[in-house]
């Protein structure tokens, strides 16, 4: 069998059985999150008030290692940004539904690459199967460091008395 009919008849269809899955979860993660409420703009106004950078790099040693913050504020700021990361990665669909679509992307392009077509896209197909392969590990490695810095911080961060991670108010629009 010559190159091109084995990027046809075997590389080409595993990368759609593997783009189908993909669909198939991601299907799957938009019906997980209706049912726990997910979706319409009160799910856009908790993103609105979620931590920012700037806070979030403050409190980079304690998720990172899991470590009790020093002070009541920095454990609720801490809190606060592990159950963002939590409510971010926890559907089980998402990440993997993501996955398995970039790994059915990166495979055709590597089929189209082995049969002739065009092999300069071999390094986008590597480079997507790499990332698609390592997504999960990197979701389930972010939930275990949140969910361990959740457990060593809640108690401090319990004795905190100021305020509670509200949004912060939007500037008016400026006219024109």
């Amino acid at each position: 069998m010559s190159d091109p009919q084995f990027s046809a008849f075997v590389l080409q269809p595993i990368a759609l059985l593997l783009q189908t899955a993909g669909l198939v979860h991601l299907i799957l993660a938009v019906l997980w999150n209706r049912r726990r409420g997910r979706y319409g703009w009160s799910e856009r106004a908790r993103w609105l008030s979620a931590p920012g950078s700037a806070e979030t790099s403050r409190v980079r040693p304690y998720l990172r290692d899991g470590a009790t913050a020093p002070d009541p504020e920095l454990a609720h700021l801490t809190v606060r940004v592990a159950e963002h990361r939590v409510r971010q990665f926890e559907n089980p669909w998402q990440v993997t539904g993501a996955s398995l679509a970039a790994m059915g992307i990166g495979l055709f392009a590597v089929g189209q690459a082995y049969s002739g077509h065009a092999p300069h896209i071999l390094w986008l197909g590597l480079v997507l199967f790499t990332l698609a392969t390592t997504a999960p590990l990197y979701r389930r490695s972010v939930l275990d460091r949140a969910e361990r810095a959740l457990e060593t911080n809640r108690d401090l961060a319990s004795q905190y008395d100021g305020p509670v991670g509200e949004p912060p108010q939007q500037a008016a629009p400026r006219e024109r």
